[in-house]
């Protein structure tokens, strides 16, 4: 598999959709547009369509969550390549007419994320080097109770690079990397990173960071709206000051201010 695979659109599945649209409105400014045909609810930051929610159906006994769509060459291909290396596949290759094909899968540990290819307007613009502007997801990180095993199974089906970080605060910390595509100082760009579940969090599970101005802000303005704070605000050196958090509908996401 191409290793320039990368995170593109999330959504989130959510039991009360209004009120979802409630709370990310008023904490990132959100603003949302129902689908011509559908109940599908896009969101967008400013002008740019970052993802979108979905009601859960409570037929599939999960929790409200957000998931993340992963740019690939194939679907058919990433599906194969997902049960070769021991995960699951819950959604069969569909079709979104006029936009392109998805499914659902899950790693080896059970962390859900969605093989995505685009078919739309805009596919073929170039990628920018440009950091994620203000409350757009900036960073996509995999919590598992197998750190090892975690990275080694996205390298299997993706083909993306490890390096490990000396972040021993953090129970250590694994970048997954886009080998071969590069930023303005010709690394390798990251595609996420992998940490250890939290104790008392015996589930993998995929947590999308959104950029923000203030995380301390952030937060406060959560609090009052009814979220909860399970990590921070704390600062990364070199990286930024982040936390995470719970919606009202305990979905999990996490905020980081970056280092500028």
């Amino acid at each position: 598999m191409s290793a320039k695979s990368k995170f593109v659109w999330h959504d989130l599945m959510a039991a009360d959709v209004e009120a979802a649209k409630k709370f990310y409105g008023e904490i990132f400014g959100w603003t949302f547009r129902r689908g011509d045909n559908d109940p599908y609810e896009h969101i967008s930051a400013g002008s740019e369509h970052i993802g979108g929610i979905v009601t859960l159906d409570k037929t599939h006994g999960v929790p409200p969550h957000w998931i993340g769509y992963i740019g690939v060459d194939d679907v058919d291909a990433t599906l194969a390549a997902v049960q070769k290396a021991g995960g699951k596949v819950f959604v069969p290759k569909t079709k979104i007419p006029e936009v392109g094909e998805f499914a659902v899968a899950a790693d080896r540990q059970g962390a859900v994320f969605s093989p995505f290819h685009h078919t739309g307007r805009g596919g073929e613009q170039p990628e920018s080097n440009a950091l994620p502007n203000p409350f757009t997801f900036t960073w996509d990180e995999l919590m598992t109770t197998d750190q090892d095993d975690g990275a080694k199974f996205y390298s299997e089906v993706f083909g993306w690079g490890t390096e490990k970080l000396d972040m021993q605060d953090y129970g250590g910390y694994v970048l997954l990397k886009r080998t071969g595509v590069k930023d303005d100082m010709g690394a390798d760009k990251s595609a996420g990173g992998v940490a250890k579940s939290p104790p008392g969090v015996p589930v993998s599970f995929w947590l999308p960071y959104v950029s923000v101005p203030s995380a301390d802000d952030l937060v406060a303005k959560a609090k009052k709206l009814g979220g909860q704070v399970t990590a921070g605000p704390m600062d990364i050196p070199n990286v930024g000051r982040f936390a995470v958090l719970l919606d009202p509908q305990n979905a999990a996401f996490a905020i980081l201010q970056p280092s500028r």
